[in-house]
């Protein structure tokens, strides 16, 4: 019963309280609703028997609906394959006018003619082909009619895909699931505790001490399918949108990176300006102190100019002086002279 086993953890109470009520149970634990399911097949509550194993529990169920199924696939396989027919089977011994309200009923749901046309054919069509909605569809009724029924309320967040409301989880489609019996017994009901005492009523009627309760197995057994295909379809829909949310954190860490890429570009670019900057200032610095040398040297020649015109002007001075001077002796000499000259031309006369 690992399958069986392996499910359970996997649900929360509130999904494992079906098995409790359906089975009998005083207390929700899993090993005891494992020891039930592994015994309720069995004569006489299985006294002094082996308890199946779940690919026992699923030929039995199988064989006690007359339907064949191909277990070499794998026993999940076997447990989808073997609950789709059970609803053909259960779709087949309707009327024509039950089976055109259900199709009603499915359309109701969302389905489109294609999706219809294979839920009400499995039998030709094969599990395989059904579409992956339609069995989701399926499940969901069939967990909410048993959960419903029983005054089980699990949470809408459950039903992930379904696009209408939960009544049709829990009506007529779902009633179907779980036999067509139950589902004309269901017609007429107005309130859900009238529905419970239908259930209860029907499997007291049906089970035997001798014959093994094969009324409740075929319920538990729909529970457990259709409980694996939402738990199997909301996880595979949680992975897809986390899938959807990594592939929307990876674009979004793309674009951080591109970003982040030109801004790295764009510094280093700006990393270059401020480098051909200081470059220049470079330069400029080295030009100004070459100019300042420039202006030193010439200043220093200012200053020897300066200074060699102050010496000229002295100089210059100087011999001004000394042509005043000479200046001066030359007009002597001459008055002189031309004393001398008169004095001569005296003598002379």
């Amino acid at each position: 019963m690992n399958h069986i086993s392996t499910l359970l953890q996997e649900m929360n109470l509130e999904q494992k309280k079906a098995f409790v009520q359906i089975l009998g149970l005083k207390q929700n634990d899993d090993k005891e609703i494992v020891s039930k399911i592994s015994k309720l097949l069995l004569p006489a509550k299985g006294l002094f028997q082996d308890p199946l194993n779940y690919k026992q529990f699923i030929i039995s169920i199988a064989e006690k609906n007359g339907e064949n199924i191909d277990i070499s696939k794998g026993i999940l396989h076997a447990e989808r394959e073997l609950y789709l027919k059970l609803f053909q089977n259960e779709f087949e011994k309707l009327s024509q006018e039950e089976k055109d309200k259900i199709i009603e009923e499915l359309g109701k749901a969302g389905l489109d003619k294609n999706q219809i046309a294979s839920l009400s054919g499995i039998g030709a069509l094969g599990a395989a082909q059904l579409s992956g909605f339609g069995i989701y569809m399926l499940a969901s009724s069939t967990v909410g009619a048993i959960t419903s029924l029983l005054g089980i309320t699990l949470p809408f967040a459950l039903y992930t895909g379904m696009s209408s409301a939960i009544s049709f989880v829990i009506g007529p489609v779902g009633f179907l699931v779980m036999g067509v019996m139950l589902y004309r017994s269901f017609k007429h009901v107005k309130s859900w505790s009238e529905a419970q005492e239908i259930l209860l009523a029907s499997w007291n009627e049906l089970g035997t001490l001798v014959k093994g309760d094969f009324a409740k197995g075929t319920q538990i057994f729909k529970y457990i399918a259709a409980s694996r295909i939402v738990l199997e379809t909301n996880y595979a829909k949680e992975i897809e949108e986390n899938e959807n949310k990594i592939e929307a954190f990876s674009r979004k860490a793309e674009n951080l990176q591109n970003e982040h890429l030109n801004m790295e570009s764009k510094i280093s670019s700006v990393e270059n300006e401020v480098m051909e900057m200081k470059s220049s200032v470079s330069d400029l610095k080295i030009e100004i102190l070459q100019l300042e040398k420039q202006i030193n040297n010439i200043g220093l020649e200012i200053s020897d100019c300066e200074a060699e015109m102050n010496s000229l002007k002295n100089s210059q001075t100087k011999i001004e002086d000394e042509k005043r001077s000479l200046l001066s002796e030359s007009n002597t000499v001459k008055m002189k002279s031309s004393q001398l000259t008169q004095k001569i031309k005296n003598i002379t006369e």
